[in-house]
């Protein structure tokens, strides 16, 4: 009799966690706009789209690039400003990226662009406004070399 107790109540509890746990999958609607939104990412930069990245970038985003023991910082506009004058180049290299975490609110994805040996590694924060729309909010750039993937701060050390 204890025996069949312990085990009900066993199924109660496995049955009771299975049916409470947080175990949802991702929207597929999230999934897709955000999937979407990095591939638009990766397309204004590799093309030189001024256009695109407007439209894709949070009026607050920053675009922070370590210098040794400094952070530079370019702000939305003056990005968008420099894409323009560099409207149509088309980069020479191969893009990769993956998600590294999400949640229904936040995304950080890296972005790889490898120039023969060099990489560019970039990490994207994606954030859903309020109106329901992802748009990137921070982009930090380093620079390695493909050999051994350690990125560094100074891209002239990451070329030799």
């Amino acid at each position: 009799m204890k025996t069949k107790i312990i085990l009900l109540c066993l199924l109660v509890l496995s049955v009771s966690a299975n049916l409470f746990a947080n175990t949802t999958d991702p929207d597929p609607k999230n999934v897709a706009a955000y999937n979407s939104l990095i591939r638009d990412y990766i397309d204004s930069h590799m093309n030189g789209d001024s256009k695109t990245l407007n439209r894709i970038l949070d009026e607050n985003a920053s675009y922070k690039i370590p210098r040794g023991e400094k952070v530079m910082l370019q702000g939305r506009n003056k990005l968008i400003e420099q894409m323009r004058k560099e409207s149509g180049v088309q980069q020479n290299c191969k893009s990769d990226y993956q998600i590294l975490a999400a949640s229904d609110a936040l995304v950080i994805a890296k972005v790889d662009f490898t120039y023969g040996e060099c990489l560019q590694s970039n990490y994207v924060t994606l954030e859903k406004s309020a109106d329901k729309t992802w748009k990137i909010t921070q982009v930090c750039k380093f620079f390695g070399d493909v050999k051994s993937g350690v990125a560094t701060t100074d891209p002239l050390a990451a070329a030799k």
